[in-house]
């Protein structure tokens, strides 16, 4: 147990607490470091925490960005019942009227065995192979599809009907069910999947009783209900056959659900749907005002009436605020001749800097030009050449422009700006040019032998321009992980500094100590002395 020499030497000395006063007079001198130091460490702290929720609401905004981006304000519509139609890939879908004819649609095979007395019939033992594949019109001959192989299953002494019909559903491919036909009887139905490919022929190896009848390879003509078939239609005077009703190859960024069979020609609209882009438009600026409010709150300045917010005076958070303004005030370049400010859509900036939408001005907009509204949502290119389509996605570093494009078949060199070039000649009298490096990188290009030269227009939306603000704050040792690792080594420094401060603090309060000790043994031979000296003068008075 450490002994206070100095509270013990106090007793006969002067009377002062000096380890306490020893304690607070180091105290004193490393107050202004420590305080100074939890200071910056209580702010760092602060800011990571202002941080990380800055990062969550540009997560949040980069994350809807990503479901917009590509979309468009195009919507999909059937004139007959019979066809179904839905917009399954936005950025494929292009406005145009498409006349489709259902002349069949694909149906299942459907198999029917009859006599049964219940599910709990015994049906004999034995193997049964199941085929699938194409019947002959007459239902004469079987040609498996080597698509969907079969299997071969075994019946066991004293199954039932049903667990027949379980052991079948088993099968890929395969639906089995005992029904009740109600007049006391009961019959096995059996259902393939969709398509002509699909239609099923079992064959039975060693069979005995019931099963026996389950042998289709010489009976499937008396057995089938339904005979399997693929859909038949045509789209813009084009037959095609398909296996499915649902069907998302015919039409570009669309998929038709065949209902049923049409009388004639039906058209299926793709055309801009105003109240698709206003519920598009609403909801881009009501999540791009949600990013500027928690980027103003962190950033804004104390006042008499309001808290500083907690990143007011950082200027990387008002950086990027500025960042992202400037993409909004910035006009869509590259898609047309013209260029498109938000404005001109309907969209009409608040004082504060957030925005909003003008129902009216909106209308009018589109009214007048209903194609701009896709260039908020979709990149474009566009060729002056016919004989050159352009397709592909552009780098983060591809500016919105007019980039000259020329081509030497004698030579075999490749010019577009400062893009390598990778050419692929195809059979159909067509060459594929590849940009594997500079600002078109990613980008693809189908020209025409005959075509040399052209220029290629792109057009970036604004939704990848501010996600290229987002992507640049949010990536890899991005804007958010700097500063992370900034406030970090800052909580780093500052423990470094509180622990000198503690280690100083010590030091200074054992010298005073020492100090103390001194004086106080000074101060008690004093004392000691005067009281010697007191009690010899008063020995001579009474003397």
């Amino acid at each position: 147990m450490a002994v206070d020499y100095i509270s013990t030497l106090n007793k006969n000395g002067s009377g002062l607490n000096l380890s306490e006063l020893a304690g607070s007079i180091a105290a004193a001198e490393t107050a202004p470091k420590i305080y100074a130091a939890e200071k910056k460490k209580a702010e760092a702290e602060v800011a990571i925490s202002a941080y990380a929720q800055l990062r969550a609401a540009f997560e949040d905004f980069d994350g809807s960005l990503a479901y917009m981006q590509g979309a468009s304000v195009l919507s999909a519509q059937s004139a007959s019942s019979a066809i179904s139609v839905e917009v399954t890939e936005r950025s494929a879908v292009t406005e145009a009227t498409s006349s489709v004819d259902v002349i069949q649609t694909a149906k299942r095979q459907v198999l029917e065995f009859t006599g049964f007395t219940g599910p709990d019939d015994i049906i004999g033992t034995g193997d049964i192979s199941v085929e699938f594949g194409v019947w002959t019109d007459d239902n004469t001959t079987f040609t498996a599809n080597p698509s969907y192989p079969g299997s071969t299953i075994t019946i066991g002494e004293g199954a039932t009907l049903q667990d027949f019909a379980n052991a079948l559903s088993s099968l890929d491919g395969v639906t089995a069910k005992v029904l009740d036909r109600g007049d006391g009887t009961y019959t096995l139905g059996i259902v393939s999947e969709e398509g002509a490919g699909r239609a099923m022929r079992f064959e039975t190896t060693n069979a005995t009783g019931a099963l026996v009848d389950f042998d289709t390879t010489t009976t499937n003509v008396d057995k089938q209900v339904q005979a399997a078939q693929n859909a038949l239609l045509t789209v813009d005077g084009v037959t095609i056959f398909r296996d499915t009703n649902v069907i998302d190859d015919a039409i570009d960024g669309l998929t038709l659900t065949l209902n049923g069979t049409t009388e004639f020609p039906t058209g299926v609209t793709v055309k801009r749907d105003a109240e698709l882009a206003s519920q598009m438009l609403q909801t881009f600026v009501s999540q791009i005002n949600t990013t500027i409010r928690t980027i103003k709150d962190m950033t804004v300045y104390g006042t008499a009436d309001n808290d500083a917010g907690d990143l007011a005076g950082d200027r990387t958070a008002q950086k990027l605020l500025k960042d992202f303004t400037d993409v909004l005030k910035q006009p869509l370049t590259g898609h047309r001749d013209d260029p498109v400010y938000m404005a001109d859509l309907g969209v009409a900036t608040n004082r504060d800097g957030t925005l909003y939408l003008n129902t009216a001005l909106f209308e009018r907009a589109f009214t007048n030009d209903p194609d701009a509204f896709d260039q908020v949502f979709q990149d474009t290119f566009r060729s002056d050449n016919d004989g050159i389509t352009v397709s592909g996605t552009a780098n983060s570093s591809t500016k919105s422009g007019s980039y000259d494009f020329s081509f030497d078949p004698d030579a075999g060199t490749v010019r577009m700006g400062n893009s390598s070039m990778f050419a692929t000649a195809l059979d159909d009298n067509m060459i594929r040019f590849v940009a594997t490096s500079g600002d078109m990188a990613g980008v693809v290009m189908l020209m025409e032998n005959t075509a040399t030269t052209g220029t290629i227009s792109y057009g970036r939306s604004l939704v990848s321009s501010l996600r290229e603000v987002l992507d640049d704050a949010l990536r890899v040792n991005g804007t958010f992980d700097s500063r992370d690792t900034y406030f970090n080594n800052i909580m780093t420094e500052q423990d470094a500094e509180l622990k000198e401060a503690e280690e100083r603090t010590e030091t200074i309060e054992t010298r005073y100590l020492k100090r103390f000790a001194a004086m106080e043994t000074a101060i008690s031979s004093l004392n000691a002395t005067g009281e010697y000296l007191s009690n010899l003068v008063d020995s001579w008075n009474k003397s």
